[in-house]
């Protein structure tokens, strides 16, 4: 049996996500989902670049959503790109050009599944792409998505995605949209792992109780959650950054923390002159974590462009 892997895509928050499959059901190796493809080298512009945008300072570890495929295609496993995650609507985690190319078009029409909130589904039909086939878009947010529990025909065996809803919406006006998660489970690894996927941060209450510590039997949890945090006036908290973290590791129980969302990217328009940072270093977060859980043993990391974490 293999492991789960994480490999960082970009500085910002893409990720590719290699799940094991049952081997004796599969010829395959892995379950390949990418999460958030910003991998084009574009900015990214929410409503008008006046108002709002961003380009990334790190190059993304591929270009396209074409070349990551290609190269799980040059595994020597005859891997490919199964799937696809658009967890909120904003471009930077559904980036127009990253999907629009000719080529990453092709690989976008080829995935057997493109995972979608409401809000994603709804900038997702808003580029007017052509030819994805209806059978393909999951909409986590829908009630009979919701009703299966995750586990869905389009998902291989042992392998579950869930929606987690924002909770707490009344701390800022735009609460709802921003802090939700994704629950990615695989009981098929070396070790069964759970990945709770939350860019701009969740509070304790959107999980649920049934993932709720401590982990039944043997499994791995990890945390993909900002460090930074963010602020915007009148908005409230957009990234809620690591107090967020340490909020949730009585609950969750992570075994470690990847640091995501926290590129410091050349940010122009009213956006970018009046959002408030508060920058976490990686020493600055490992120390508030002994103080605040000295008993509770977790993980942190940063990872660069291309790197890999491998759940063991």
């Amino acid at each position: 049996m293999a492991a789960v892997e994480l490999h960082k895509l970009n500085g910002d928050t893409s990720w590719l996500i290699r799940l094991p499959l049952k081997q004796q059901l599969e010829s395959r190796s892995f379950y390949n989902i990418v999460l958030d493809p910003w991998l084009h080298p574009t900015p990214q512009v929410d409503g008008l670049p006046l108002f709002s945008r961003q380009t990334r300072v790190e190059p993304a570890a591929f270009g396209s959503l074409a070349q990551l495929d290609r190269w799980l295609r040059s595994l020597p496993s005859d891997e490919a790109l199964d799937a696809v995650l658009f967890s909120h609507p904003f471009t930077d985690h559904l980036h127009p050009e990253t999907v629009r190319d000719e080529e990453s078009l092709a690989v976008l029409r080829a995935v057997t599944a493109i995972f979608t909130t409401d809000d994603s589904l709804s900038a997702l039909r808003a580029l007017g792409i052509k030819g994805i086939p209806a059978g393909t878009i999951v909409d986590m947010t829908s009630t009979a998505y919701r009703q299966d529990g995750g586990d869905t025909n389009v998902l291989p065996a042992g392998i579950e995605i869930e929606h987690l809803p924002a909770r707490d919406w009344a701390a800022s006006p735009a609460w709802h949209k921003l802090h939700s998660g994704i629950l990615i489970s695989c009981a098929n690894a070396t070790t069964p792992t759970q990945i709770l996927y939350s860019p701009h941060g969740v509070t304790p209450r959107s999980i649920q109780a049934r993932m709720q510590s401590p982990s039944p039997g043997k499994m791995a949890r990890i945390l993909i959650h900002s460090f930074d945090r963010q602020t915007l006036p009148l908005i409230g908290t957009v990234a809620c950054g690591f107090p967020s973290v340490l909020d949730l590791i009585p609950t969750f129980r992570p075994d470690a923390v990847l640091a995501t969302h926290d590129e410091r990217k050349q940010a122009e328009g009213i956006v970018g002159h009046l959002i408030k940072r508060t920058p976490i270093s990686l020493d600055q977060a490992a120390s508030r974590l002994r103080q605040q859980h000295p008993h509770i043993p977790c993980v942190l990391k940063q990872l660069a462009p291309g790197e890999c974490f491998i759940v063991s």
